[in-house]
């Protein structure tokens, strides 16, 4: 099956069970939906992006039980797990957690370390985990699995000239700005880290569900940047961030692999996009970025806020209902939280959605 949305192609297929990604667990068969989808870089420009696939599960079970508060703990059942196996290495994390039912639902939560029958994680909370909640574990994207020939197989001859960059923005910056967390780019058959040395390799640096990133292409002439992997069809949480010292750009993006409309994200309505009052003022804002656009540092190309019951966009005015507009998959976003007068708190945006029958 096909899908087209403005010039990228979702090509997705039933995996069979014996298909790589396909998981089994006692007398259990996961089969998923796996696709790709093609991204157009333009010369000489920015192309703000999220990885719109996740990777096959690990393992797929239910939770035993769990405690803490800021560094969760899980029990599953004894030996189900290789001791080990999901650990952080060098500090990074290699895997995390998906919530798949109950109250925490689309919850992800970056692992630390397991044993045969307990998970240890870098944040997370106890509250309303039950006994009986699936969950599963998957691996993190990083350079080397998303790109492991360089994006649009470009390997750098001349590392300083870098045709082709990969910017890691910070998770959070302060409204209208863009602060880079690593500047990478593929040479000599492996992912370099700006600062880090040409021997260095990076391939191992993770690119974290939720989170946008930019693909610089410097060359004068047009790529392609491909991805791929299993859909995710069931809801996802994203964090989002508020500051008391100024608003705060939050960059994210959805794992979804066809076109949503701004009243399908289910970002607006449930108490974690603060709705506009005054128009002229605008409270939380959603900014897109155009896939394809020219240039580099690019400002967004649509800028939202939610005001009487619908979503309206600045240059539309107040009066026109903007909820039909599309975010592309692949497309990155940034949600501005406006500044708060003091104790900032962090909440879940969960996009609920599910492939087209």
């Amino acid at each position: 099956m096909n899908y087209i949305c403005k010039g990228k192609k979702f090509l997705a297929f039933v995996a069979s069970v014996a298909a790589a990604g396909t998981v089994v667990k006692a007398q259990e068969v996961y089969s998923q939906i796996v696709g790709a989808i093609s991204i157009n870089l333009p010369a000489e420009s920015d192309v703000i992006v999220s990885f719109p696939f996740k990777q096959s599960a690990e393992f797929r079970g239910v939770l035993d039980s769990a405690s803490g508060a800021g560094s969760l703990v899980v029990n599953v059942s004894a030996d189900s797990l290789t001791s080990g196996a999901f650990d952080a290495q060098s500090g990074m994390p290699t895997h995390y957690l998906v919530i798949e039912s109950g109250t925490q639902q689309g919850v992800h939560i970056d692992i630390s370390s397991n044993t045969g029958s307990q998970l240890t994680f870098d944040g997370g909370d106890a509250t309303g985990l039950a006994n009986g909640d699936q969950i599963a574990v998957y691996p993190h994207w990083t350079l080397g699995s998303a790109f492991p020939l360089g994006v649009a197989n470009e390997d750098d001859d001349e590392p300083g000239l870098r045709k082709i960059e990969v910017i890691v923005p910070q998770a959070t910056s302060s409204a209208g700005n863009m602060i880079p967390e690593g500047i990478f780019y593929f040479s000599g058959g492996a992912w370099r880290q700006v600062g880090a040395g040409i021997n260095a390799v990076a391939d191992n640096s993770v690119l974290y569900h939720g989170r946008a990133l930019v693909i610089r292409n410097n060359g004068t002439v047009v790529k392609n940047a491909l991805f791929f992997g299993e859909v995710v069809d069931a809801p996802i949480a994203i964090p989002l961030s508020e500051s008391d010292q100024y608003s705060l750009n939050n960059f994210v993006g959805l794992n979804r692999p066809l076109a949503i409309s701004l009243d399908e994200l289910g970002l607006a309505g449930g108490g974690v996009f603060e709705e506009t009052t005054d128009p002229d003022n605008p409270s939380d804002k959603l900014l897109v970025y155009s896939l394809t656009e020219a240039g580099k540092n690019k400002k967004p190309v649509g800028t939202y806020y939610y005001y009487n019951g619908a979503w309206r966009e600045e240059s539309a005015g107040a009066s026109a209902d903007k909820g039909g507009d599309l975010i592309q998959p692949g497309m990155g976003l940034a949600v501005q939280k406006i500044q708060v007068g003091s104790n900032p708190e962090d909440s879940n945006w969960v996009n609920e959605w599910g492939l087209p029958q």
